[in-house]
């Protein structure tokens, strides 16, 4: 069984949202860690959670990359242990430089909150496993920060190494290049993106398609383990 670590920050706002996927959902052993600890002995994976993360001043996820936990974070994403951020979280790892490009504002300078359709353009991951190739999910979005950029030569690289894991169908909701909505790091341990799997988890929110994310990750953990 894996032990997964949910990290808060000072402004986070889906971190109940990620442990409650993964304990009552998924029945996984999970726990909380402050922003505070500089420790993540003893977990398997540590996730990051969405939110406003000190307010989003200077550039969104700017101030949480220098906090205490995140050489922790650093420490398990170069061991090879996975490394999941969602929306906030996500943004945290570009400023990481755990994942390459940025998150900068939407396009269309508004907030967006909705229910969007993916693609799954990269089912061979430790996240994506129990997905379909190319299949079409529908994912919430919550952000103001979203639009992600990269120069050319980064894009492609993502592209030839198979590390756009998400992208956005239909429409794009925030100008990212390429329709990108989530990417992997080239050992594919390390995901971050901006739509919200832990808000789609049981029937009752009126999706579950998120909740094979967390599947992928605890089958693959287990199998690794």
């Amino acid at each position: 069984m894996m032990k997964i670590a949910v990290v808060v920050f000072p402004g986070s706002n889906c971190d109940v949202d990620l442990y409650e996927a993964l304990h009552t959902v998924c029945h996984v052993d999970v726990e909380y860690v402050s922003h505070r600890a500089t420790s993540l002995d003893g977990f398997d994976a540590v996730m990051l959670p969405g939110g406003f993360s000190y307010g989003d001043y200077l550039r969104s996820g700017a101030i949480a990359r220098f906090t205490n936990i995140m050489p922790a974070v650093v420490k398990m994403a170069h061991a090879g242990k996975p490394v999941f951020g969602t929306c906030n979280g996500f943004q945290i790892l570009t400023e990481a430089g755990l994942l390459p490009g940025a998150l900068k504002h939407n396009n269309g300078q508004k907030f967006v909150c909705k229910t969007v359709p993916l693609e799954v353009v990269n089912n061979q991951t430790l996240f994506t496993s129990e997905y379909q190739a190319h299949e079409r999910i529908n994912l919430p979005i919550a952000h103001a920060d979203g639009c992600y950029v990269a120069s050319q030569q980064t894009l492609d690289q993502l592209e030839d190494h198979h590390q756009v894991v998400f992208r956005y169908a239909d429409e794009n909701p925030n100008g990212s290049l390429r329709n990108i909505a989530g990417i992997t790091n080239e050992q594919g341990n390390v995901l971050g993106m901006m739509p919200h799997p832990e808000r789609a988890v049981e029937a009752i929110l009126g999706n579950t398609d998120g909740l094979r994310l967390f599947k992928s990750l605890l089958f693959n953990g287990t199998v690794k383990a």
